[in-house]
């Protein structure tokens, strides 16, 4: 970044002061104003010399506010680019995102026919998908018959240490029935889970069951709207297994 200009013009008012309170003596030939040569001589370099520390302490003032200016832009310049660079950062995870939905649309399209049998490995990489999107450390798909608080099908994705979902299901009928979009339930053995439902209102559902790293304060970093999406593909195969089976 340049550097702000220098005020050259009030250093030289200030060297000309300093001049003119050194010449003084020979300014002043005889006596005027009812004072004595070297009286005036002393009082033109006394007025010569506030005036130069006068002007000194405008130049000082005018090159702090200079400094204060240029510390604002510089300032002002390293939070734009720390924006510009979260925002990068934002949309490089939108357009991963986004990669990520076109490859489970993709592969969903490709695997569901007339054929009434739906592969264990869609669910799974639905999982898998939703997993790497929220950051979790493991990811299961349940697909439950709320009427008879049956379990359908499970279909668990981890990224470390196997990790056992042991969530009831009257807690999932109860997330249902209150019709929330989302919500974090403590297992049995303590841990928080989130939870995210499908949208349809048909009696067997799936559900999206995600292992945060830490639990209910990761809440506002995840990106529900995308985790309803991959929800509802898995309701979507869950839709189309039981309409080529009837």
């Amino acid at each position: 970044m340049m550097k702000a200009p220098k005020l050259e013009w009030i250093s030289l008012v200030y060297l000309l002061f300093f001049v003119l309170a050194v010449l003084s003596p020979s300014i002043h030939s005889k006596d005027r104003f009812g004072l004595t040569e070297e009286r005036l001589e002393e009082l033109s370099i006394f007025a010569f010399g506030l005036a130069g520390l006068a002007s000194f302490a405008a130049y000082e003032r005018i090159m702090e506010r200079r400094e204060k200016e240029r510390v604002a832009v510089e300032t002002s310049y390293a939070r734009a680019k720390q924006e510009l660079i979260e925002s990068y950062a934002y949309i490089g995870s939108v357009n991963r995102k986004i990669e990520l939905l076109m490859k489970v649309a993709n592969e969903t399209s490709l695997t569901v026919d007339s054929s009434s049998k739906v592969p264990k490995e869609l669910y799974t990489a639905i999982a898998m998908n939703a997993c790497a999107s929220a950051g979790a450390l493991s990811a299961m798909l349940r697909v439950l018959s709320v009427s008879k608080m049956r379990t359908e099908g499970e279909y668990v994705h981890h990224t470390g240490r196997e990790l056992v979902f042991k969530i009831p299901n009257k807690d999932l009928r109860d997330l249902n029935e209150n019709k929330s979009r989302h919500a974090f339930i403590r297992s049995e053995d303590g841990k928080e889970v989130l939870v995210i439902p499908a949208d349809h209102v048909d009696d067997t559902k799936a559900f999206l069951l995600l292992h945060m790293e830490q639990g209910a304060d990761k809440i506002q970093e995840v990106d529900v709207s995308l985790l309803k999406v991959f929800v509802n593909q898995a309701q979507m195969l869950t839709r189309q297994f039981a309409k080529n089976a009837a």
